[in-house]
């Protein structure tokens, strides 16, 4: 049960860390050009992505208390956003919503998880 809290805890730092990218990384990025290259590497949010959804799927598979609906709904849409928003510029659209939306849902999945 150890392992899993960590697990957990470390698949919220990751969503979360996704969502700040999205909110905060801009407006530092105004203030320093080499904030602003680091906000828009390509390969720092395929990174941060696959970090996420990994970590959560990692709970997922090393757990079987994870696999209920309660969890595995929001988490797996948050972990659907978060990949589909990597490939939203592709398709003239802004990653920053489902970014937020899909970080979001993945955090408090796992926050339910630790406090249920």
């Amino acid at each position: 049960m150890q392992s899993a809290f960590y697990k957990d805890g470390a698949a919220i730092a990751l969503s979360a860390a996704c969502v700040a990218h999205c909110v905060a990384l801009p407006v530092i990025a105004i203030s320093s050009p080499i904030f602003a290259v680091v906000a828009q590497a390509e390969w720092l949010h395929w990174m941060m992505a696959l970090l996420a959804v990994l970590t959560s799927m990692s709970v997922v598979i090393s757990s079987p208390s994870a696999r209920v609906p309660v969890f595995l709904v929001p988490a797996g849409l948050g972990g659907l956003l978060i990949t589909g928003a990597l490939f939203a510029e592709h398709f003239g659209l802004v990653e920053t919503l489902p970014t937020i939306i899909g970080g979001g849902l993945m955090a408090s999945a796992h926050i339910y998880r630790i406090y249920k």
